[in-house]
């Protein structure tokens, strides 16, 4: 049975093992810049884990925590001071940002060359258009934990469910170039049941705690749950009702413990491409 679970913790560990590796044979001192706006819990976290995981490998890590009430004046102040910083290789921009903060603009500040999570739309536009090798880190850490099934995907058929397209635009691309047929869909669409039982590969990423259920899955597939919901404030929880879905499919992504510790994985990866190309 436990071979269904695609475990992004052990996958995570290897890829830290390595990317120490290569930190030390290649003589880099990687420096990571993260600016954290506001108190929200999740995201005071997830910070702490790329802490500790930069920490553990040895990438230089600077986090800049700012007010819920800072204003985009000052964290665009600060964008360019890292920007032109010769000792940062990496920004981050924790997300989401407050309400009052227009996410698209702070993020299209950053130094394209310094965008880690690869979310900067020149960056999105050259990986898709293949004038760029440097992979969103989010689609790579999606895409490793699918190969990790060791399943032959070519000429499967994906559907990644999301609230965002932009996000999901280079995912869609690498399993595209793998042979797979992906298509994007939004949680209003009309016929999202009829779509996701067609999907040999489900991605689900719309945000809502058990959203997808059983009738929703086609046997034997594949499914990755990049939601985290907390429930009463204790339980994280994904966008996949586990339990009810588990019998159903072939591999499955736990939350916690699958998405999230590849992305930080990936988060690493892409601090050492920046870092070697600044070098």
């Amino acid at each position: 049975m436990t071979e269904k679970i695609i475990d992004g913790k052990a996958l995570s560990l290897d890829i830290q093992i390595e990317i120490r590796q290569e930190i030390l044979k290649n003589k880099l001192k990687p420096s990571l810049a993260v600016i954290l706006v506001g108190e929200d819990p999740a995201s005071k976290l997830y910070v702490e884990l790329k802490r500790k995981a930069c920490e553990k490998v040895g990438i230089d890590f600077h986090e800049y925590l700012l007010d819920e009430d800072t204003s985009q004046e000052h964290i665009l102040e600060m964008i360019t001071f890292l920007n032109t910083d010769k000792h940062t290789d990496a920004i981050l921009i924790q997300l989401p940002l407050p309400k009052q903060l227009d996410t698209n603009k702070i993020i299209q500040a950053m130094n394209p060359d310094k965008d880690v999570d690869g979310f900067h739309p020149d960056n999105v536009k050259n990986f898709l258009e293949k004038q760029s090798n440097f992979i969103p880190g989010l689609a790579l850490g999606i895409f490793k934990l699918i190969e990790s099934t060791d399943e032959d995907i070519d000429g499967m058929t994906a559907v990644i469910v999301a609230k965002s397209d932009i996000l999901y635009q280079p995912l869609a691309k690498l399993l595209n170039d793998q042979g797979v047929s992906t298509t994007i869909v939004r949680t209003n669409d009309k016929k999202i049941k009829n779509k996701c039982l067609q999907a040999d590969i489900l991605v689900t990423a719309c945000g809502k705690a058990f959203f997808i259920t059983a009738d929703m899955v086609k046997d034997d597939a594949i499914v990755i749950d990049v939601g985290t919901n907390k429930i009463d404030n204790n339980y994280v929880v994904g966008d996949v009702d586990y339990s009810a879905v588990f019998s159903k499919v072939k591999h499955i992504t736990p939350v916690p413990g699958g998405v999230g510790p590849m992305t930080v994985a990936m988060l690493l990866h892409n601090t050492v491409q920046l870092a070697k190309k600044n070098k």
